[in-house]
């Protein structure tokens, strides 16, 4: 679950994936859905519909462009990851 978390926000961040909203909606998973929406509309509100903690900070932390999120996530290398990516 993690690395796909982990997956799935570096191809949202690097704008390789899901480059319009409609296409989220065909993601079965609902945490990776509500990613995609989150990341696509550039709304936090998605972020607070993912059930995984790390991964919803994440999420948090990428839309609101806000490292403080990146310090509530337990897995070393997601925060490293966090932290290198929000500005």
């Amino acid at each position: 679950m993690v690395k796909i978390a982990i997956t799935l926000l570096s191809l949202i961040m690097t704008g390789l994936a899901w480059a319009n909203t409609p296409a989220c909606f065909s993601i079965r998973d609902p945490d990776r859905k509500n990613v995609c929406l989150a990341m696509s509309t550039r709304q936090n509100s998605y972020c607070f519909s993912v059930k995984d903690a790390d991964t919803k900070n994440m999420c948090l932390a990428n839309v609101m462009q806000q490292k403080s999120y990146c310090f509530s996530i337990k897995l070393h290398d997601m925060k490293q990851q966090c932290l290198a990516q929000v500005k």
